[in-house]
C-alpha cells in the first residue's frame, strides 16, 4: 500500500501559485500596511473586478487578510487589505529577513484596525498609488523609486554613501543641491524628472 504524500509546505504553496504583479502588491502591503481594493485596482490592474478576482484568491491561500471599517453614518468603507500570516512569511523570504514573529500578521492588523489616523495613512499611500497608477497606464515612464513611511523608522536612514554622518541629525537635506530622500523620480524616455515633496532645510536652519 502506498504512503500518502505529505502535504505540501504552506508557503511553498503560495509562491507556487502567485504572479509577479502579486509578489509586487505583497511587497507593498508589507512596506505601507494597508491598502483599499481601489487603490490597488488603480495601481496594478486593469480593471477593479479583475483586482477583486484576485484579492478573493491571495486571501483563500491566507497571504492576504482584509476588514472592512464601518462609516459614522452607516454603511461600511471599501475593503482594506493587509498582509497575513503567510504574506508575511513570504516578503521575508523574498527578502532575506528571516523568519516573521508568528503573530505579526495579527499584532499588524490590530495595529491598522484600532488606529485613529487610518484615513491619514490612507491618504499618504494614495499618493503613491497615484504615480505607480500613472506608470502602470503610461509605457513611457517607470516609478523608479519609493522609500515609503515604514522606511523612515530605521536608525540612519538618511544617511547616503559619501556623506557627512554627523550632518544627519540635522534633517534629510543640508543644502538646496541634495536630493531628499522623500523626493519621488518617474523616468520617463528623456531625461529624468524628479518630483520634490519635501522642500530643501532654509538657509537658517542649515547646520554649520
Amino acid at each position: 500500500m502506498r504512503k500518502p504524500l505529505p502535504a505540501a509546505d504552506p508557503l511553498l504553496r503560495l509562491q507556487a501559485s502567485i504572479t509577479a504583479r502579486d509578489d509586487r502588491l505583497l511587497g507593498w502591503l508589507y512596506d505601507h500596511g494597508v491598502l483599499t481594493t481601489d487603490q490597488i485596482g488603480a495601481a496594478l490592474f486593469p480593471s477593479l473586478d479583475f483586482a477583486q478576482r484576485r484579492l478573493r484568491r491571495l486571501t483563500v491561500l491566507h497571504a492576504t487578510d482584509r476588514f472592512r471599517p464601518n462609516r459614522a453614518y452607516g454603511g461600511s468603507y471599501p475593503y482594506h487589505y493587509v498582509l497575513d500570516q503567510l504574506g508575511y512569511d513570504h516578503v521575508h523570504a523574498q527578502r532575506g529577513l528571516g523568519r516573521p514573529r508568528r503573530d505579526q500578521a495579527r499584532r499588524r492588523k490590530q495595529s491598522l484596525t484600532g488606529r485613529p489616523d487610518l484615513p491619514h495613512l490612507l491618504g499618504g499611500n494614495q499618493v503613491f498609488i497615484d504615480l505607480a497608477a500613472h506608470a502602470r497606464t503610461h509605457p513611457n515612464t517607470a516609478l523608479d523609486r519609493w522609500q515609503p513611511a515604514s522606511s523612515f523608522q530605521e536608525p540612519g536612514v538618511f544617511y547616503r554613501r559619501g556623506a557627512n554622518p554627523q550632518m544627519m541629525v540635522h534633517g534629510p537635506a543640508a543644502n538646496a543641491s541634495t536630493s531628499s530622500p522623500r523626493n519621488r523620480q518617474v523616468r520617463t524616455a528623456g531625461p529624468p524628472q524628479q518630483l520634490d515633496v519635501a522642500s530643501p532645510v532654509p538657509p537658517t536652519l542649515r547646520p554649520p
